[in-house]
């Protein structure tokens, strides 16, 4: 058994990230924080999620992360993102529609994060499925773009739509909700995708300040 360990946290993100559809209110954030607690591992957990927010809009925010370092530089940082940025608006062209944020946009805001994250202290999260085919199959494309970056920068990647796509509560959740968001128990099961290899990631981090 570990020694019990406190670590801030701060959670950056989009819907899913706030939690949206759980009527619990609690979403995989605090599923995330109680299974680390039966590690003893605590987490003071800021969760940062705003429905909507592409990863541009989150970079443009970033500055709730550096309040946030700034009262406990030894934060942890996750991020989970890029649903939003597959998604179409019109474009400017008449009965033309195009992507909220394209890929290249997308790259340059997650490079923008790892640049003002703190060095070896931030995790990427992948986007998760919706109901939309179209919307998922741009979703795989961009979580790829995203994984490399991250590779590329030395920075934890786990993916989250190959585990919930084939089925189970969260695409049973989505279905019967409004296409994008479950309720507690797709939750639940992103829950359990991600949060093995985020608490091996969280407990390794050291217990010193960031250089």
């Amino acid at each position: 058994m570990s020694e019990p360990r406190d670590l801030p946290v701060c959670i950056i993100g989009d819907s899913f990230v706030a939690g949206y559809g759980d009527e619990t209110g609690r979403g995989w954030t605090a599923l995330l924080v109680e299974a680390a607690a039966d590690e003893d591992l605590h987490l003071h957990a800021t969760v940062a999620g705003i429905g909507g927010d592409t990863s541009e809009m989150m970079l443009a925010r970033w500055d709730e992360v550096d309040r946030r370092r700034a009262a406990f530089p030894t934060t942890a940082v996750i991020a989970e993102f890029g649903v939003n940025d597959v998604m179409h608006v019109a474009g400017a062209e008449p009965g033309v529609e195009v992507e909220r944020v394209d890929e290249q946009g997308t790259v340059a805001a997650l490079r923008g994060m790892i640049d003002r994250a703190p060095r070896g202290r931030f995790l990427v999260v992948g986007p998760p499925p919706v109901l939309w085919d179209e919307v998922n199959a741009r979703t795989v494309a961009r979580a790829e773009a995203i994984a490399s970056v991250c590779a590329e920068a030395g920075v934890p990647f786990v993916p989250t739509f190959d585990a919930l796509r084939p089925g189970g509560a969260w695409m049973r959740e989505v279905a019967v909700g409004d296409g994008a968001h479950p309720g507690p128990g797709g939750y639940a099961q992103f829950a359990e995708t991600i949060t093995r290899p985020v608490l091996d990631w969280l407990r390794a981090l050291p217990d010193a300040e960031p250089g």
